[in-house]
């Protein structure tokens, strides 16, 4: 991916999630949610950029599946992007909302915002950080296309993936995958978190 595509990363991110449980609660308006959305993920994108990996089918990101590999040490940079997009997310969440209920709600799901649990996992784990396809290119194969060639890098080289979802309707789609539920919280929001991991199944045949 490059730069150029984030308009379109932005807006697959804000369709993708719009009607996802985390962001219902955090945003409970739908006119503030579509207001609000495109900036949270303009300022996520922009963030995870410095430290992952963004693919997508082809510039008009139908799909897209964005990786945090710890081969690639960017530990510094990983820092200090999470510590400005953290301040400039919550500078816009202000300016939109005077109110500062809206940034409450982010400060009080800091734990489902977050990835540390992933560290849990253990060493050699790829996280997979946003992995979206757009409605009208569900039951196309596209989501499959996405993920087949990280289950194959990973199963090639003994690592495992870990990702996180709140909705619990994706658990059945992960599970097909090989993914197994490795924990899962609630917190102070009506929200609950399902940790989930896939361990390499193996070099594949040629």
């Amino acid at each position: 991916m490059r730069r150029e595509d984030f308009d379109a990363v932005i807006r697959t991110l804000t369709e993708c999630f719009f009607e996802d449980p985390l962001y219902k609660v955090l945003i409970p308006e739908r006119a503030q949610r579509s207001e609000i959305l495109p900036e949270v993920f303009d300022c996520d994108a922009n963030e995870l950029v410095q430290y992952c990996d963004l693919y997508s089918e082809s510039p008009d990101v139908n799909g897209l599946i964005m990786l945090e590999d710890p081969a690639e040490r960017k530990g510094v940079r990983k820092y200090l992007a999470e510590r400005y997009f953290a301040y400039l997310t919550e500078q816009r969440l202000l300016e939109d909302d005077e109110s500062g209920e809206i940034a409450e709600h982010f400060r009080k799901a800091k734990d489902f915002l977050s990835s540390d649990w992933v560290g849990k996992v253990g060493p050699n784990t790829i996280h997979i950080v946003y992995f979206a396809v757009r409605k009208a290119f569900h039951g196309k194969g596209l989501a499959h296309k996405l993920i087949s060639p990280v289950l194959a890098y990973a199963d090639k080289n003994g690592v495992q993936i870990a990702l996180e979802t709140h909705n619990a309707a994706n658990l059945d789609m992960y599970r097909h995958y090989g993914f197994e539920l490795f924990d899962s919280f609630s917190g102070e929001l009506p929200l609950r978190e399902y940790c989930l991991v896939r361990k390499p199944k193996g070099d594949k045949e040629e």
